[in-house]
């Protein structure tokens, strides 16, 4: 399958405030490539390197050493950078900063309005974004009055409104509350699966990736694990001894193998657990 990007012997250090000789290296030698249409999980504690990686495909950030591509795009060829982005959009931690207009519909339509759109199709746009978040209905409300989970949910509509093959969402519910992580969630999913948006979800929360294509784990600015779900929640000791968790299926199925009980290995999410133990319990 054709790779959207390519992170190609990568290393970023961030360098000391008032000292040019010391830097702190937050990724180390990085290889990593996204195939167009799948749905790829980073994780990591905090410090990993996740959201350094996730500005770097874009380029927010410029690697110290090696290269990333962007449908062979080089993100350090500046005449470049706007069809990168373009092809790339990014969903940040707290929707309030990227919020720029004080009311909804006018919010979306800032960024294709920049683009040099037609108004005809700006309008076409917001329309057909809000309604795939679910927020039409919202269109003329101020955003500063809807709750944290429905401004990330503007923040989304106007990304998806610039059009971009590949979303990258940093730690996109690290602010929200259940119900807003599940909005938000099953919003990433949907423009996965029914929009074949290529999704890069960073995030610490386990749960959040039990349904992604694939996981990739990273510790000390370097990719320790890379897998498939199952693949890689099997691995619970490891996953603990670099400071993470695994999704509660796993880990309930993991206690009751302890107990003797025969759980399949690639069991992982709630739904799968209860209706093997309800077939064969």
């Amino acid at each position: 399958m054709e790779n959207i990007i390519k992170v190609q012997d990568v290393t970023f250090e961030y360098r000391r405030t008032g000292n040019e000789t010391s830097a702190i290296l937050a990724l180390d030698d990085i290889s990593l490539d996204i195939e167009k249409g799948s749905f790829t999980a980073i994780i990591g504690v905090n410090g990993s390197g996740k959201s350094t990686l996730a500005k770097n495909m874009n380029g927010l950030m410029l690697p110290t050493g090696g290269k990333v591509y962007v449908k062979g795009m080089d993100t350090t060829d500046s005449s470049q950078i706007w069809d990168i982005r373009q092809t790339v959009g990014m969903v940040f931690q707290n929707p309030d900063n990227q919020m720029v207009s004080a009311v909804v519909e006018d919010d979306i339509a800032f960024g294709p309005e920049n683009l040099g759109v037609e108004p005809e199709e700006i309008r076409r746009r917001v329309d057909m974004s809000l309604q795939a978040v679910g927020m039409y209905d919202f269109r003329k409300k101020a955003p500063h009055m809807l709750s944290g989970g429905q401004k990330q949910r503007i923040a989304i509509a106007g990304v998806v409104a610039m059009l971009p093959e590949c979303i990258v969402f940093d730690e996109p519910t690290a602010m929200l509350d259940p119900q807003g992580r599940r909005e938000v969630l099953d919003i990433i999913e949907k423009l996965n699966k029914e929009s074949g948006k290529t999704i890069v979800l960073i995030t610490h929360f386990m749960d959040e990736v039990a349904n992604a294509d694939r996981i990739v784990v990273m510790d000390g600015g370097k990719i320790v694990m890379d897998g498939k779900p199952q693949d890689i929640f099997v691995r619970n000791d490891e996953l603990k001894g670099l400071g993470l968790d695994v999704p509660f299926a796993a880990e309930l199925a993991c206690r009751l193998r302890q107990r003797g009980i025969y759980i399949p290995e690639n069991i992982i999410l709630m739904d799968e657990l209860a209706d093997h133990i309800k077939e064969n319990c």
